[in-house]
């Protein structure tokens, strides 16, 4: 039945997650909302680029053989991430870029600007096991939480 099915997909892709990953996904109507986590927020804020990345295509099997900069800016908190993640949409959407890592060099905090490199490799889909689209960044439920070990990111994309 289709729910076994699901079962045992959501099963399956718990145990998959290793102790480096950084975030979760959890089911949001219509939509899918990604939680990342880190001891920094610089370090919750790449690994919910990752998390956005493997959701359209399994990061597992993307080489690091190629590298994007982006340059974002935002007048909060929100809008940076918002901005931030639209670009890294933009760049996959265009360009095809898969971004298997990623390493954030400046984030100004004050004038809520952020240069970031990321590392992967273009999108092949004999190599590359696509998953879901996405088609947009949504504000809906946008949630950063700051603590002093520990930052938190929940975002919905619309899918």
């Amino acid at each position: 039945s289709k729910l076994k099915e699901t079962v045992a997909v959501l099963v399956a892709l718990e145990f998959s997650l290793t102790m480096t990953d950084k975030y979760e996904y959890l089911d949001h109507t219509a939509d899918i909302q990604f939680h990342s986590w880190g001891a920094s927020l610089k370090e919750a804020w790449e690994s919910v680029t990752i998390a956005m990345f493997n959701y359209m295509v399994e990061v597992d099997n993307v080489e690091t053989t190629s590298e994007r900069s982006i340059e974002i800016e935002g007048h909060d908190l929100d809008s940076l991430l918002y901005n931030y993640l639209d670009e890294w949409l933009f760049v996959f959407s265009t360009e095809y870029f898969v971004c298997k890592e990623v390493k954030i060099t400046e984030f100004d905090r004050e004038a809520f600007k952020i240069k970031c490199v990321g590392k992967g490799e273009r999108l092949d889909k004999k190599k590359h096991q696509t998953g879901t689209e996405i088609k947009a960044i949504t504000y809906s439920c946008m949630k950063i939480v700051e603590e002093q070990n520990k930052s938190d990111i929940w975002v919905i994309v619309d899918i």
